[in-house]
């Protein structure tokens, strides 16, 4: 059975993020960076998801001490791609935007949008979305 539609992935950089984090995960999958203050909401979902049968959709990456943002969001993409290779193509609903918290676009990052697929950002209060280029 062929899934339509589209989906937003949104990754969160900022590890005081929190207070945001259930909204966020009411409308989109959601990578965030994992922080003391970040944990606890973190596993409120997961409780959720497993007691309520929510559905929340929330991956947790650790920081590296030594990577800029810009480091941790290419590895984000890059585990965002292969998770989304990894699902049966059938079943599979087409990335279409992601959202970026927690760092604002550079130059290096826009390069990096391009070369997986998005087109420019636009600014949100505290970072960024992109949506996918459409090839045809």
């Amino acid at each position: 059975m062929s899934t339509t539609g589209t989906r937003t992935v949104a990754i969160v950089l900022d590890p005081s993020f929190a207070a945001r984090l259930a909204s966020l995960a009411d409308r989109a999958a959601v990578w965030i960076v994992d922080s003391a203050m970040n944990r606890p909401a973190i596993e409120a979902l997961w409780t959720a998801r497993r007691i309520q049968q929510a559905s929340y959709d929330v991956t947790v990456f650790r920081p590296i001490p030594d990577l800029s943002s810009e480091e941790h969001l290419m590895g984000v993409l890059r585990s965002i791609q292969r998770h989304a290779d990894a699902v049966d193509e059938e079943e599979r609903v087409p990335l279409e935007w992601i959202e970026v918290y927690g760092i604002a676009p550079s130059p290096a990052i826009e390069a990096l949008l391009r070369a997986n697929g998005f087109g420019g950002s636009a600014p949100l209060s505290d970072g960024f979305r992109a949506r996918k280029r459409r090839d045809g």
